[in-house]
This record gives C-alpha cells, sequence and structure tokens, in this order.
C-alpha cells in the first residue's frame, strides 16, 4: 500500500513540477501574462505526453528501483523519450505552436527538479527501509516509552534520594570464572600505549584484572562488517577507538554488540558530542568565525538529517559518516540499545563512555525523533486520547528516565533541576508556551476543553485515590488545569486542587472555567508560572 501512495504522490508531484516549471520560465521572459493566456491550452497535451512517458518507462514506481544511479538514469529515459515526442509533434507533423524557449526551458526545469526532489525521496525510502527495525524519523513520533512514560513532572516522589554514578571500579558477575591472562597489560601495551588518558580513565572504573584476554574484542573501525560474525554472548568486553559518529546504522551496530556481549559485559565507545564539535571550530577558526562556521556545520550535519527529502540526500552523499550527535542522543541511544553507564570522561575533546550490558534492546520502532510527539493520555469517560506537542528534548530522552533519576538534583513540587535532556531551543520554546501550540490539534477534535485537570498517562492516573480517579473521569481535560490557578506543590495539594475544580465544575460548568481560566492567565502572564 505503501509503495502504492508513493508512486501516486510522485505522479501528482511531477504534474506540479510542471505547472511550476511552465510558470518559473514565462516569468523569465517579457509578457508573463500573455504567454501564459497563450500557451494555457497547448500545456496540456505537453503534461500528457511528459507524464505519458513516466508512466511508461517506470518513472514513478519506486519499489522496481536497484539503485540511485538506475534511477536517474531512468528519470533521464523517460524525459528524453518525453522530449522526442514533443519535438516529432512540433516539428515534423506541425502539431503545436510552442515556443521554442517555453518547452525548453520547461523540459529542464522539470528534469531538474526531478532529479533533485525524486532521488531525494528514493534515498529516503531506503534509508528507512534498511532503519525501519530499529529507528524511524517521522512528522509526528509515535514512541511507545515515550507515550506511557511521560507526565506531569510534579507527581515525581521529591523525597527520593538521588545518587550520584558511582566511583567504585565494576566488577561483572561472571569476573569469578576468569581464569586466563587479564586485559591489563595486553590493553596497555598494544592498543593505549599512545594514549595514557583513556587507559587511566578506563582502569579507574573497571577492575580490568578480572576480564580475560581471549574474551575480549578491541576494533579501531567503523565497519559492522567486523562483529557481523561474532558469536552470541561470547565476549566479556568491546572496546571500539573509532569514534560513533562515523557508524553507519548505529543502531544496528550497538545492538549486535549488546548480542555479543554476556550479560554484564562491558562496552567502551567514543564519540564527539555537538557542544565538543563547537568548541572544536571556536578554538581553531576564534571565538566570532568559529561559531558561524559551526552554525553551517550544524545546518548541514544536524539539521539535513532530520528534514524530507533533503535527509535522503544527507545519507547517500555522507553514508552517515560524521555525523552530529548530542551527548544526550548518545546517551539515549545506549539505553535504548540495552546499556548502562557506568562512567564518562571527556578526553582531547572527545567524549568517552564506559557501558554494561544490563538488558536486551527495546523493540519500540520509534524512537523520538521527528519536530512532534503524542502522548497517550486518559481522556473523559476513560477514551484514550494522544496529546500533541512540539518535541523540545534531544532525541532517545525518554529511554533516560532512570539516568535522569539517577544524576539529577529536583525541585520543589519533584520537577527534575537544570534537565539536561531539554534543548537550548526547546527551553525558549518552553517559556513562550510555543510546546504547547499543537495541543490546539486536541481542541478541535474535541478531545480537551480551554480549561479541565491535565491529562495524564496511564501510569500517573493510576496514583491518584480511587474516588478521584472517578471523579476525573466524569470531565474533560483542558489546556490550562487548575494547576495554574492554584499554583499546588506537593501531590496532595495537586490533588485536593483538582477535586475542588471538578465538584464545582459539575455545579456550575462555565462559570468555574471562567474563573479558572483569568486566574491563570494571571498566574501566567504577571506573575510568570511556568511548566518547566
Amino acid at each position: 500500500m505503501k509503495y502504492k501512495i508513493a508512486q501516486y504522490s510522485l505522479l501528482v508531484f511531477d504534474f506540479l513540477f510542471i505547472i511550476f516549471a511552465f510558470l518559473f520560465v514565462a516569468w523569465l521572459k517579457n509578457g508573463t501574462k500573455l504567454i501564459i493566456i497563450r500557451y494555457a491550452r497547448s500545456l496540456i497535451p505537453f503534461v500528457l505526453i511528459w507524464m505519458g512517458s513516466s508512466l511508461w518507462g517506470g518513472k514513478y514506481s519506486v519499489r522496481t528501483v536497484e539503485n540511485g544511479s538506475n534511477f536517474l538514469k531512468r528519470i533521464l529515459k523517460c524525459d528524453v523519450v518525453a522530449a522526442l515526442v514533443v519535438f516529432v509533434l512540433m516539428y515534423i507533423l506541425n502539431k503545436f505552436y510552442y515556443s521554442r524557449f517555453i518547452v525548453l526551458g520547461t523540459m529542464l526545469g522539470v528534469t531538474v527538479i526531478e532529479i533533485f526532489v525524486f532521488l531525494g525521496i528514493y534515498y529516503t525510502f531506503r534509508f528507512h527501509k534498511a532503519n525501519s527495525t530499529f529507528a524511524s524519523t517521522r512528522l509526528i513520533t509515535r514512541s511507545e516509552a515515550l507515550e506511557e512514560s511521560q507526565g506531569p513532572k510534579f507527581f515525581v516522589d521529591s523525597a527520593q534520594s538521588v545518587p550520584t554514578i558511582s566511583s567504585d571500579a565494576y566488577i561483572p558477575d561472571f569476573s569469578k570464572c576468569i581464569e586466563a591472562e587479564s586485559m591489563i597489560l595486553p590493553l596497555w601495551q598494544n592498543y593505549l600505549a599512545d594514549n595514557p588518558d583513556l587507559f587511566s580513565f578506563i582502569n579507574d572504573f573497571i577492575e580490568l584484572s578480572r576480564f580475560s584476554k581471549s574474551h575480549a574484542l578491541i576494533l579501531n573501525s567503523e565497519t559492522y562488517f567486523n562483529i557481523q560474525n561474532e558469536e552470541p554472548e561470547s565476549r566479556h568486553l568491546f572496546l571500539n577507538l573509532h569514534k560513533i559518529n562515523d557508524y553507519r546504522r548505529l543502531n544496528l551496530y550497538f545492538i549486535k554488540v549488546n548480542e555479543m556481549l554476556q550479560p554484564g559485559g562491558v562496552f567502551i565507545c567514543r564519540g564527539e558530542t555537538i557542544a565538543e564539535t563547537r568548541n572544536r571550530f571556536c578554538s581553531r577558526f576564534t571565538p566570532y568565525l568559529g561559531m558561524v562556521l559551526y552554525g553551517f556545520d550544524f545546518l548541514i550535519r544536524r539539521v539535513l538529517p532530520k528534514l524530507p527529502i533533503l535527509q535522503g540526500w544527507y545519507f547517500a552523499l555522507t553514508k552517515g559518516n560524521n555525523r552530529a550527535l548530542s551527548e544526550t542522543e548518545m546517551l539515549g541511544r545506549f539505553y535504548f540499545c540495552g546499556f548502562e553507564l557506568i562512567h564518562k570522561r571527556e578526553i582531547d575533546g572527545i567524549m568517552n563512555f564506559i557501558l554494561k550490558k544490563v538488558r536486551s534492546p527495546r523493540t519500540d520502532p520509534h524512537p523520538t525523533y521527528g519536530p512532534l510527539i503524542r502522548l497517550k493520555r486518559r481522556g473523559k469517560d476513560g477514551k484514550l486520547i494522544y496529546v500533541k506537542k512540539l518535541r523540545t528534548m534531544h532525541p532517545y530522552s525518554e529511554y533516560l528516565q532512570h539516568y535522569v533519576h539517577q544524576t539529577n538534583d529536583l525541585q520543589d513540587g519533584g520537577k527534575f533541576k537544570d534537565d539536561f535532556r531539554v534543548t537550548s531551543w526547546g527551553k525558549v520554546i518552553r517559556k513562550l508556551w510555543i510546546d504547547e501550540l499543537p495541543q490546539f490539534i486536541n481542541f478541535f477534535h474535541g478531545e480537551l476543553g480551554i480549561v479541565g485537570v491535565r491529562a495524564l498517562s496511564e501510569h500517573y492516573f493510576n496514583l491518584y485515590p480511587a474516588d478521584m480517579r472517578e471523579l476525573r473521569l466524569r470531565v474533560k481535560p483542558g489546556l490550562l488545569p487548575p494547576f495554574y490557578a492554584d499554583m499546588p506543590v506537593t501531590f496532595d495539594e495537586i490533588v485536593e486542587s483538582e477535586r475542588r475544580y471538578i465538584l464545582q465544575k459539575l455545579e456550575k460548568p462555565f462559570a468555574t472555567d471562567w474563573k479558572y481560566f483569568w486566574k491563570a492567565v494571571y498566574n501566567i502572564l504577571i506573575k510568570r508560572v511556568r511548566s518547566n
């Protein structure tokens, strides 16, 4: 079905490209309006010939394309055939009286647009097909982990202790079974003699004497082929000295590493974060010029891979090498693929990670990557609704909930303090409430009201007392919850605030919403209350 949709979409696109190219060429010539009127009717047979040759040559059939060069040849073949038919009709049979400038300009314009757009779409399809099991980029992210785990942050238990990452050397459970030669001397003599800082880092946080040489694998390569044939659970330690920014399919690679490590096994890797890339540009070129050059680099390596069509071209030209990755996304991918952080350290402008295998990789095929997210929530009468929001966190942030509990302090009400998962632009968007705007889609669908209790996930809904759960199901959730009118701090205060609101709303619906609306607006605009 999706290939049929793609085929029809390309056909429609081609029709629009012809019209656009015709209008653009007409605009380049004097007397645009007269040209459009004169050639508008003659454009019809031109369109039919062009699209007919495209259907004959299979230009719109992405499914039958073997590779990019094959698709390019197909596009050029169809366009050349269409051009020959038009020229035969014009100059041999004298059927049409086209302007040569209009005809050649339109043909050239359509061909250039087709090559750029159609090949971009093809490479995007191929990228998604190759990564469909592990991740796919969509406009709206349908991440199961995100839908289930996200909720009002002020419901987190603020009394919970927040431990930091342990400073003790990691000793795996299987260490007592190891009797062979340890990894200490081979690791230093054969691999890290020129990198003493990295050796010290590894030796500080891993008890290397408990790892045998025969169960370790050390590489300096981004190629998946080098680990493809490793037996499952055959390794206790895997170290790759090549930066992960060059791995073509990150998740596929990490999942294979997870498979070949024994439970509790260690994965050591390194990568350049976008912050380190920015520092590298600034130190190399001066702060001002460095920031300008970094901006272009960020646009190409961070923004383009997330845009339709341009994403396809990006991965086709770069093969995924030297991609821009935030530290948060790196961590999120590690946790998504079944690892947990032991420790990390920046050495010579590169972040180094020591990870341990704690479980199998997740099977969620849609981690957060697109600009919009949807959150599964309880609506009126228990109906499940999907609340839309703009993504303000780094990709894969939803898999770092446990890590955030370990490393971040909590503010009043249980909110995470300085949550590193929120991007710099995400903080601005949240401050201006822009991330909430897509919820108006839910409002126009009748799933949310302007004022109402906050829509909750199943987990947080079940934290409420039984009588409050019943009360909540009697009213529609809203864009402005009573939280912003009463400003409660603790969980019990939140419950009582919502109880008062619901009881008043059931008795006087309009008057209650009117009162709470203006009180919330006052707190937001005057007292600068923010959701964070």
